[in-house]
């Protein structure tokens, strides 16, 4: 009776490659709105409408909160009266005055009561519409910082609002680096997040705070995620950023794999997994330092090999194999 073989098993490969000398660093990043604002009314009073629920998305012009009104109205409609009596003053200290009636300094006066109720009127209606808080852009609800019928003050915030359709990555750098590393040398800058384990996020580069951290003395970076992101990334979660620079200053070219491909042998030498034809070798090679998730190969691999990049630790010499070419270096992207 025939044995049935075993099926080969299906295994990740990477195509080795040189690239030129480069570093790379490490950042944890906190993730934050393109803009967040504290909501608060100019004028004060009891709150009458808080219709807001925290994380609710909302467009401009929606209604964030409301103060009762009634006070407002009343001072609107007491202006507009006061108004129409100056202009009735005013009126007839002209007419008195055509009639040689009246001083100068009568109508002088009734002039000015007739500009003081126009502004008071004016006050009045913008203080009624002050009284009416709307958002000024689409966004979401972060936080409510006040509870309905509360009692606030001009200024007081009330709610905030983020505009998320461009979120960002804060991460501080050190002076040094911002003094000698140069934005042309940027090869690739990449986010990962610890509940999606098997995505990276390229950033693009937004703006460099002029001004250290007072604390840490470190400058911040903000770094724009990509427009596809999950949507449970959020303002305040954290992130692992890894920076690619260029450092070629003429050295020569260098062998970088993943650090997940290489082996430890019980004597400490490093090892991967060669992949050639239908099966597996061990190569022994010489490793220099960990730069984020990848190793330098100084010697032991060549240019246009495949090497096993996952489960390592699960192969045997001359194993049968089912290659995987993995798409991109830093795992699969979005």
């Amino acid at each position: 009776m025939e044995t049935e073989e075993a099926p080969a098993r299906r295994v990740l490969v990477q195509t080795v490659e040189t690239t030129s000398p480069q570093s790379r660093f490490e950042f944890v990043g906190r993730v934050e709105a393109r803009i967040s604002v504290d909501i608060a009314f100019q004028v004060g009073g009891q709150l009458a409408e808080l219709p807001l629920a925290e994380g609710q998305q909302i467009a401009a012009g929606d209604l964030i909160a409301q103060l009762d009104l009634e006070d407002f109205r009343r001072a609107e409609r007491e202006a507009r009266v006061q108004l129409q009596q100056a202009r009735t003053d005013l009126e007839r200290q002209q007419t008195l005055h055509e009639r040689g009636i009246a001083s100068q300094a009568a109508l002088d006066s009734a002039q000015t009561q007739f500009d003081l109720r126009s502004v008071a009127l004016e006050t009045a209606s913008r203080n009624l519409e002050y009284a009416t808080l709307t958002a000024p852009f689409d966004g979401l609800v972060s936080r409510r910082l006040v509870d309905a019928f509360t009692v606030v003050s001009p200024g007081q915030p009330v709610a905030r609002i983020q505009d998320v359709s461009e979120l960002r990555l804060n991460i501080p750098v050190s002076e040094d680096m911002v003094a000698t590393l140069n934005a042309d040398d940027v090869i690739s800058v990449r986010a990962a997040f610890p509940f999606l384990p098997d995505q990276t996020f390229p950033l693009e580069f937004r703006e460099m705070v002029a001004e250290p951290d007072n604390a840490s003395q470190t400058y911040h970076a903000i770094l724009a995620l990509p427009a596809n992101l999950p949507a449970n990334i959020l303002p305040g979660m954290t992130a692992t950023v890894w920076a690619e620079f260029d450092r070629d200053n003429g050295g020569e070219a260098e062998i970088l794999v993943p650090i997940r491909a290489i082996g430890y042998a019980p004597d400490g030498s490093s090892f991967v997994w060669v992949f050639a034809e239908d099966h597996v070798e061990r190569r022994v090679v010489e490793t220099n330092g960990v730069h984020g998730d990848s190793v330098t190969i100084l010697a032991g691999l060549s240019e246009g090999e495949q090497i096993v990049t996952a489960g390592v630790n699960a192969l045997v010499e001359g194993m049968t194999v089912r290659p995987i070419d993995e798409q991109a270096r830093f795992g699969r992207t979005q």
